[in-house]
């Protein structure tokens, strides 16, 4: 990427990606008027009540033992996507709706069958899963699925086609074993070249949600430094922690009122004094007084610690047994202790210490104790106590899979990976137990792929100096950064050590894209680039680092992996090989912090991607991807992504016109 496009904007721009869920399965209809005694009536309902299926006056029926088309069948896919993108997301590096655009910018959509006409129903589920399919495994990979001109859109799938397409949340390495891969799965039975009936769909949709729902695909990636230590996902956060009845009492009332604002986002300091009444006099639900009034926005954290401590010793003194109440109550320590440990890390440990006070009242091994042990591990990891944490992690992993996950998760860290395999083969999970089942399998895939990692940076290595080695190529390009679009043709001259870039970029303050051009002398490591306003060239120094993915990118992949913790990761898929490559942030950031960037010092580095496309005959780079995201101390965002696509056949001469240099010869 050119020296020009990385430099030419500071302007700020906060991104959102928005990552939405499946909807809720809960309740029980008839949708359809066939379905009543098919064997797939559950999955059928549950995947009209996921958005996945219409139903209503305009769709009466729903034809389960019919043959489901490859358009519908795609258009299964699109909605099951949307559900569940951010699980794909490290793979993708989507934001909502990018696909819309190619490139999320500057062409108009794209599709490569001349049978999908632009207005009909089909076109735009069609078009997205082309554009993810392309972004996970290179140009034009829907044609693995469907080759040729056409679609055949209404021509029924086979178990093996609906395979290929199910294949992107398998993590499946190799797309010759996908229809293995998605068998060994549960979610399609039968042979590969069986037609798919729509009630069969629907059950593989079924299976596919569940999956979804558990864990990510890469269960031990932490790309972005915030997941672990991982803790249960909290499914109830305002209970009343009692039952009422329709006839209250004043205080019973004055109590559920008081939830239901803060519930509702209500709250106000008259919420919290009629909690504080409550919490004075004989009122029998303490637990539930001092857990809310720990939410009080008014009052210090530290008040609110007290709170939320007071709530577990109402829950001893009750002498009750409700571990989903206890886990609550813990998460609810937990979560002020990440507050208050943000700005200082000691209070880990003083929290730590008050909360495990605690467990001696506990019967060990019990789903009581393990509500609470799981939060011990993680307050036990904030302050520092990894060892003590991965002992308590491992006594109990077996049955609960955030402890399995964080057990993996830091001894891999700690690259004892043979441990964590050894881990991984005592578990023995139940066939009912289908998290369990999913996350051995998710982290017995990734452990194989971890043991890949010096020969992934081998390979990426090698392409890389090939690129080095070639004379001369061309890059068609797109990028975006803080707010700034640009697309681009560099022709690069390796004999002369000079590129030149021609294209436009739009600035988000206008609505007419202006002229991008540059020159650029490697040799000198000067670049020359022409102002619109001004009408005239300007040069600046390249060798100057403005931000720190450029730092980055003068790093050996050996060195990213040795010294910055890179993880890779390698699939095939026809022609194709690709590797992703995610660098931590926080390894990022304690690197950088002693360097001297243009921008100045590097507060965060939230996100550092990239992806590379092989050809694996010529061993050519032929896609390059990316996405970065960095935070300055003078509070400046930086937003950095794009996509190049490489022609190393073409043969280009790069000389940089004398009236360029003399223009800005001083």
């Amino acid at each position: 990427m050119q020296k020009f496009i990385r430099t030419f904007s500071c302007v700020l721009l906060a991104a959102t990606l928005l990552t939405p869920g499946f909807a809720s399965a809960a309740g029980g209809f008839m949708p359809y008027g066939d379905i009543s005694n098919h064997w797939a009536k559950t999955s059928i309902i549950r995947g009209v009540q996921a958005g996945l299926f219409a139903a209503g006056s305009s769709a009466p029926l729903f034809y389960p033992n019919r043959d489901m088309t490859r358009a519908e069948f795609v258009a299964l896919i699109d909605r099951l996507y949307n559900g569940g993108q951010y699980q794909l997301y490290p793979l993708t590096f989507l934001s909502e709706h990018a696909e819309w655009n190619r490139g999320e910018g500057f062409e108009e959509p794209y599709l490569p069958y001349k049978d999908v006409d632009r207005l009909t129903w089909m076109y735009t589920p069609t078009l997205r899963v082309s554009y993810i399919l392309d972004r996970l495994y290179g140009p034009h990979a829907i044609a693995q699925v469907f080759p040729g001109e056409q679609m055949k859109p209404n021509q029924a799938i086979t178990h093996e086609e609906a395979a290929k397409l199910m294949q992107m949340f398998t993590m499946t390495g190799d797309s010759q074993k996908a229809w293995e891969e998605v068998k060994s799965w549960g979610w399609l039975e039968g042979e590969s070249t069986d037609l798919l009936k729509r009630g069969e769909a629907a059950a593989a949709a079924d299976r596919l949600m569940t999956y979804l729902l558990q864990d990510t695909i890469l269960p031990l990636l932490d790309y972005d430094g915030s997941k672990f230590p991982m803790v249960p996902e909290i499914q109830e956060l305002f209970p009343l922690f009692v039952t009422y009845t329709d006839s209250k009492t004043s205080d019973e009332q004055m109590y559920v009122n008081a939830v239901e604002a803060i519930r509702n986002h209500e709250d106000t300091d008259d919420t919290y004094v009629e909690l504080e009444k409550l919490a004075s006099n004989s009122f029998s639900n303490q637990i539930g007084v001092h857990f809310y009034l720990s939410w009080n926005p008014s009052t210090p954290l530290a008040d609110n610690l007290e709170e939320a401590f007071r709530s577990i010793d109402a829950y001893f003194q009750d002498k009750i047994i409700l571990p989903d109440t206890l886990r609550l109550l813990s998460a609810n320590v937990y979560d002020i202790a990440l507050q208050m440990g943000a700005n200082d890390s000691g209070e880990y440990e003083k929290v730590l210490k008050r909360l495990a006070a605690y467990e001696p009242k506990l019967k060990q091994d019990t789903e009581e104790w393990e509500s609470l042990a799981i939060y011990l591990g993680a307050l036990e990891i904030k302050a520092g106590l990894k060892d003590k944490a991965l002992v308590r992690y491992e006594t109990f992993a077996s049955r609960h899979a955030e402890a399995l996950l964080n057990s993996a998760y830091y001894l891999v860290q700690e690259g004892r990976i043979q441990e964590a395999e050894s881990l991984l083969a005592k578990q023995k999970p139940k066939p009912s137990d289908e998290r369990m089942t999913q996350l051995v399998k998710l982290l017995g895939q990734e452990l194989a792929s971890l043991k890949q990692q010096p020969s992934i940076a081998t390979d990426l290595t090698y392409t890389l100096n090939h690129l080095d080695r070639v004379s001369s190529y061309q890059v068609k390009g797109e990028a975006f950064l803080s707010g700034f679009s640009f697309k681009y043709t560099q022709d690069v001259d390796a004999t002369r050590n000079s590129s030149h870039t021609l294209g436009f970029y739009q600035s988000p303050q206008q609505l007419v894209s202006d002229k991008l051009e540059t020159y650029t002398d490697g040799q000198k490591k000067i670049q020359y680039s022409y102002d619109t306003k001004k009408q005239s060239w300007e040069q600046h120094p390249t060798d100057k680092l403005d931000f720190v993915h450029e730092w980055v990118g003068t790093q050996s992949i050996q060195d990213r992996m040795n010294n910055l913790h890179a993880r890779y990761y390698k699939q095939s898929f026809g022609r194709y090989d690709i590797i992703t490559e995610w660098i931590p942030g926080a390894a990022l950031t304690e690197k950088a912090k002693n360097l001297s960037f243009s921008r100045g010092k590097i507060k965060n580095v939230s996100l550092y991607m990239n992806k590379y496309y092989i050809d694996r005959e010529s061993d050519e780079l032929v896609k390059h991807v990316w996405r970065y995201e960095e935070i300055y101390e003078n509070r400046e965002y930086v937003a950095y992504s794009g996509t190049d696509q490489y022609n190393l056949s073409s043969n280009v001469k790069v000389s940089i016109p004398d009236e360029v240099r003399k223009e800005v010869t001083p």
